[in-house]
């Protein structure tokens, strides 16, 4: 019994890792994570060697049956069996994890100490990276490099910036099992002590790895400390930040305001022409906002797999053929919207906790921006619902103590 318990939790450990990262050497076609597909085809025998069957996982199994049904029913010419048992990997590993969470060999202490190794793992292989630049060695780990951006680096995920929201991610996880742990809200006077190096290696991995996105997610983080008594901590911090961008000359951090006052407009000439590169994740969503049309069976039940890709390139300037994005936008308009409305259903419940709201915020910014055959998404919903599984369960066991 305890030899299968230690198996629960290596794989639980190992599926949280190969969500986390994206190592160049496991890249194929697409940057697609071999190593995490590789995982993600023993999940089925996870799942069949479980008794155990979670409430939770019916929308989950709904929506997988509708991206099946849907498209072989009403756009059957469309259908494209890699795109869809793609989607369905990444369901059938939700469920796998949960089956192997509830077996109670994962704690949250071994829980905090690997969001808080996978956040050293980033700033340790970002500061290799850069001193690989810096003496001219080849880059370990490197992968979509641009020689005219020296020391824009993708640490431990594909590129930049993701490797910012998933820094800022674990970051904003480990703060809220902190808190669940010492039984009270974050507090920098209390906490810094135990958590310097945690903060450093955030810091640091999330200022220096060259990425808009990087900055736009340092302020998310801090919305957790929003309280008026940490407010002069916060602005200490903000200060700190800007005095060493300003030293290190990056300007990451402009573009990313200049972005931000040009998504305000609305305008997709004027987004465009600020930054073509961060256009890409914005123009996408405002141009097939326009599409949804629930009047027709097509908005019901979707144009067919692909259709976005077959028409944006046409609609977006200056990007190629086959070109994607719009998050589950695009994903609404290809399946539907009773397969969007599942996978929402689904995703939502399992990641927000109640009282918990900057939950919502990386829900929005991580899932719905998203496609859904992106392991960002799934690695949000995955720590979302583990954060959610063990403030549920330390709360069941307060209500027990005191009934006693």
């Amino acid at each position: 019994m305890i030899k299968y318990l230690k198996t629960s939790k290596l794989y639980l450990v190992i599926i949280i890792i190969s969500m986390a990262i994206a190592p160049a050497i496991a890249l194929g076609a697409g940057n697609r994570n071999l190593l995490l597909i590789g995982l993600m085809g023993i999940s089925p025998i996870i799942i069949l060697t479980s008794k155990r069957f979670k409430r939770s996982n019916v929308w989950l199994l709904l929506f997988m049956a509708s991206i099946v049904l849907i498209p072989l029913i009403h756009q059957p010419t469309s259908m494209r069996w890699s795109t869809v048992m793609y989607s369905i990997m990444f369901g059938l590993t939700f469920i796998a994890y949960v089956q192997l969470l509830y077996k109670k060999s994962f704690t949250v202490e071994n829980y905090q100490k690997l969001l808080k190794y996978l956040i050293y793992a980033y700033s340790i292989v970002l500061l290799i990276q850069q001193f690989c630049v810096l003496t001219g060695l080849p880059i370990f780990n490197v992968s979509n490099y641009d020689i005219r951006e020296p020391l824009k680096l993708n640490s431990l995920s594909t590129e930049p910036s993701q490797s910012g929201r998933i820094v800022a991610f674990l970051m904003y996880c480990y703060i809220t099992i902190k808190e669940l742990l010492v039984k009270r809200k974050y507090n920098f006077r209390l906490d810094l002590k135990d958590d310097k190096w945690v903060w450093v290696s955030f810091m640091w991995t999330m200022i220096t790895m060259g990425s808009g996105t990087a900055f736009l997610f340092i302020p998310i983080v801090l919305l957790k400390f929003i309280r008026f008594k940490n407010l002069i901590p916060l602005f200490i911090i903000f200060g700190v930040i800007l005095f060493f961008v300003n030293i290190m000359g990056i300007t990451a951090i402009d573009r990313t305001f200049k972005v931000s006052l040009a998504t305000l407009t609305l305008n997709v000439d004027t987004i465009l022409e600020v930054d073509h590169s961060a256009a890409m994740r914005i123009v996408p969503i405002m141009i097939l906002a326009k599409m949804v049309d629930f009047t027709t069976m097509d908005g019901w039940f979707g144009h067919g797999i692909d259709y976005v890709s077959s028409i944006l390139s046409y609609l977006v300037p200056g990007v190629s053929e086959g070109f994607s994005g719009g998050g589950l936008l695009a994903f609404l308009i290809d399946y539907g919207f009773i397969s969007f409305l599942l996978f929402i259903i689904f995703s939502f419940s399992n990641s927000f906790r109640k009282g918990d709201y900057l939950s919502i915020v990386f829900w929005f910014m991580l899932v719905f921006l998203f496609g859904i055959n992106s392991q960002i998404v799934w690695l949000t919903i995955i720590l979302l619902f583990t954060n959610k599984y063990f403030w549920k369960k330390y709360k069941e066991d307060l209500n027990m103590g005191q009934g006693l």
